[in-house]
């Protein structure tokens, strides 16, 4: 597996991974690559989960950026309409999420010679096992299978048949990569590291619309689906009876709204629940403007969109331990366990009173742009095409 390093990146021992480009630099400095014209390119189709939009997330707002990234570095991409058009005579499918329902488009894609490439969007950790919310018994048969598959990779799953069946996977960092090695004995060469990127409209938004909306600045923001993964209950009892306020933005996921009236109730009056904002919604942008920290206190992340987007104008991160965040971050921002609830709450404070950071966000927009991914991703491409 090509182990890959930012060079000259702020945190690059911290960090896991770099691109390797074939580049000059712009006279303003940016880093840049010879793009070719999309006709070199045959129609790279991208796809999600059927249902995404129903509560769309991290992996739907990943496509259909990364999308546009790719039409600007030359690359001739697009959502698929399965119900429209054949796969036959495209160059390549380029699949989100790890889902069992990909099987079969893999399957049929390959009946017409087209390759697939799969942006695996997944991280494997046996606390999250446990901690999900289902009965003792399926819990523990979670765990079984983590531990049996953490000693056997080759023992047969839908997962493992998809990771082998695509041609070419994409995680989103070198931790995630490793784990499909170790887990599923995926071939390293099979791999290719492709980091998640974040719009640099980001960086220059305006707090007041946001501000004005929660009654002021400085509060803490919390931006996800409402799920047990997310643990935006965790959040809001540790922040309870303080005198941050939290902004908790997202929908809740289907089948979890117990989750989310639970996090209502444990809620004191200086939690505002907003629900969903669109990914081009100038609002969104603004609620970073105007935060005082962003936590994301997850079992999980990879490493969380929104970090990135906060991170583009150095918004202070509270991230979980758990997942590929550090390799993005480094010391640049601060990890906690999801079940310390005190912990969370001491580095929550801590974050809210650092202030902004003009390191991070340098960082952040340096080497985490969509267009860095699109060029990285098209390198996945050139080598099934």
């Amino acid at each position: 597996m090509k182990r890959v390093v930012q060079e000259g990146a702020p945190g690059e021992a911290a960090s896991g991974f770099h691109l390797v480009r074939r580049s000059t630099r712009s006279s303003s400095g940016e880093v840049v690559s010879p793009d070719r014209g999309a006709s070199r390119w045959p129609t790279v189709l991208l796809a999600g989960k059927l249902t995404a939009l129903d509560c769309p997330g991290g992996g739907e707002v990943q496509m259909t950026a990364l999308g546009r990234a790719l039409r600007s570095v030359g690359v001739d991409a697009r959502p698929w309409r399965p119900w429209e058009e054949r796969l036959a005579g495209v160059g390549c499918l380029h699949l989100f999420g790890s889902l069992p329902e990909h099987l079969p488009v893999v399957e049929a894609a390959h009946r017409q010679g087209v390759p697939v490439v799969l942006s695996t969007i997944a991280w494997f950790d046996l606390a999250g096992y446990w901690r999900e919310p289902r009965p003792l018994a399926r819990r523990l048969g979670a765990c079984a299978r983590f531990t049996a598959r953490a000693a056997c990779p080759r023992l047969p799953s839908w997962r493992r048949r998809l990771y082998h069946a695509v041609d070419l996977l994409m995680p989103n960092s070198q931790a995630e990569a490793e784990q499909l090695v170790r887990y599923f004995g995926v071939p390293a060469e099979r791999i290719h590291v492709v980091p998640n990127g974040a719009d640099a409209r980001f960086a220059e938004a305006d707090p007041e619309p946001f501000a004005r909306r929660v009654g002021g600045r400085g509060f803490v923001l919390c931006a996800g689906r409402i799920e047990p993964r997310k643990n935006q209950l965790g959040l809001v009892r540790a922040m309870r009876e303080s005198d941050v306020p939290v902004a908790i933005l997202g929908d809740v996921v289907p089948g979890y709204e117990w989750y989310a009236d639970r996090c209502r109730r444990a809620a004191d009056g200086r939690v505002t629940f907003l629900g969903r904002m669109d990914h081009d919604d100038p609002l969104l942008a603004s609620g970073y403007a105007a935060c005082g920290c962003l936590a994301l206190v997850s079992w999980f992340e990879t490493p969380g969109l929104v970090a990135l987007e906060a991170g583009t104008s150095g918004v202070p991160l509270v991230l979980p331990e758990g997942g590929c965040a550090r390799e993005y971050f480094g010391p640049m921002a601060t990890y906690v366990r999801p079940n310390d609830r005190a912990g969370i709450r001491r580095a929550v404070l801590a974050a809210v009173r650092s202030g902004r950071s003009p390191a991070l966000a340098r960082h952040v927009r340096e080497h985490f742009s969509w267009t860095a991914a699109a060029r990285a991703t098209r390198e996945g491409y050139e080598k099934v095409l």
